[in-house]
């Protein structure tokens, strides 16, 4: 098996059968569970359109898999510092980017296993309705580029620091900031400034996607443009971490 292989591995295995995976699994299937009961159970709820009730749960499946992905970011070599394995690992014939390859798959795996578990959920506010086949399809997408966006980001930084707490404040706020122009509202996005901030949010593009696959049934030529700068997002993300994982120090 190569290094590489080897390494991946062991991030797959970290990522399906440890504690603190099974721990972040929990939280999400927790939150999940909650909001698809208000969905279903509130009166002012279950008055939505069935499409808006499975973009509504489409967002937040896409958010919790970003917070998963920031965490599992800011832990792949601060918790490695702070757990005193970072050593073991940098003594093993494999490179700083080879690490963080098989970091970021990692990551990336948390994203199905999330995803996953959120099908039920989406399936039961939305199963009587349509376009839940493109829903699930685009969510998936969406999320994988999105996970190797923020993920990718939070690595680099925990790359730099020595205290998971520090890199996962970064990626919090980071994720904050790029979400909260989102949870404004459409009237206020309207504007030109948010025309601009929504163009250039990488969160922003896949919920505008899931929105105009899920409330508008519009197909994939109008998506293009979103996948595009997502796709972008994801491709600067990895030749940053490339060059910043080059060289990693203890």
């Amino acid at each position: 098996m190569s290094r590489v292989g080897a390494l991946l591995r062991k991030e797959l295995l970290e990522g399906v059968l440890s504690i603190r995976s099974a721990a972040l699994y929990l939280t999400s299937v927790a939150v999940l569970s909650v909001f698809a009961v208000t969905l279903v159970s509130n009166r002012e709820m279950s008055l939505l359109d069935n499409a808006q009730a499975v973009y509504l749960m489409s967002c937040i499946v896409l958010a919790m898999g970003l917070l998963v992905a920031v965490i599992r970011g800011g832990d792949s070599f601060a918790g490695e510092r702070e757990r005193q394995t970072l050593e073991l690992l940098l003594v093993a014939p494999v490179r700083g980017r080879e690490i963080a390859l098989a970091k970021l798959g990692g990551t990336l795996l948390a994203w199905v296993v999330t995803f996953v578990l959120a099908i039920p959920y989406v399936w039961a506010v939305g199963s009587t309705g349509q376009n839940l086949g493109p829903a699930l399809v685009y969510l998936f997408v969406s999320g994988a580029l999105l996970t190797l966006i923020f993920g990718g980001v939070t690595l680099i930084v925990s790359t730099r620091t020595r205290s998971l707490m520090a890199a996962l404040s970064v990626g919090l706020t980071l994720f904050l900031l790029f979400g909260s122009p989102v949870v404004l509202g459409p009237s206020l996005r309207q504007s030109s400034v948010g025309r601009i901030i929504d163009w250039v949010n990488p969160f922003a593009h896949g919920l505008n996607m899931l929105d105009s696959v899920v409330v508008d049934s519009q197909g994939i030529s109008f998506q293009l443009a979103h996948l595009g700068v997502l796709a972008g997002y994801a491709i600067v993300i990895m030749l940053w971490v490339s060059l910043t994982t080059r060289r990693v120090r203890l």
